[in-house]
């Protein structure tokens, strides 16, 4: 009989550390789909429209494109100026990076504090979405919520990679 291996907390953790942004991505492109489809079927079969499904699918739109913007920040994959790598040298270009991805965390931190005001404001100052009646204060969390992650999966991969490269570096000298 073959013993069922139990997810350990760890596991999981890493399993989350590494899928999050791309699991939630793939919820809300999902949900954009459906909603989509939805809004055709009623409207061209049913002769109906669904102003709260269209309504949805662009908020659906909006959240899949900041967390897809955080699962590119999290692989490395985000838009940057390759170019200028391509000339430096190895080392200088690595120091580059490192500069360019601390002007973006600080630029992120900006867009922070400033998507937390604008959402604080927005529950002081009640603006509803048409279809729904729903706060857009709801909405826009996704604004610092996004950047946070943006932010946070900067330094994390900034900091994996200085590791790893203390790693090779020391299994080098030991080798030799």
């Amino acid at each position: 009989m073959q013993t069922q291996e139990r997810a350990s907390p760890v596991k999981v953790l890493r399993f989350i550390d590494e899928n999050f942004e791309k699991i939630l991505a793939n919820f809300f492109l999902f949900s954009m789909v459906f909603l989509l489809s939805a809004i055709v079927f009623f409207r061209f079969v049913l002769n109906r429209g669904l102003p709260f499904a269209e309504e949805l699918d662009r908020m659906a739109f909006v959240w899949m494109v900041y967390t897809a913007a955080a699962f590119a920040a999290q692989r490395g994959t985000h838009i940057r100026l390759e170019a200028v790598g391509l000339i430096l040298p190895k080392r200088l270009n690595r120091y580059m990076r490192y500069f360019a991805d601390l002007l973006w965390v600080g630029f992120n931190l900006i867009i922070i504090r400033e998507g937390i005001n604008v959402v604080a404001s927005m529950f002081k100052y009640r603006y509803e979405s048409p279809a729904m009646g729903w706060s857009m204060a709801y909405v826009y969390t996704i604004v610092p919520i996004s950047f946070a992650l943006m932010a946070f999966r900067i330094i994390q991969r900034h900091i994996r990679e200085i590791r790893q490269l203390e790693r090779d570096t020391a299994g080098s000298a030991g080798g030799q």
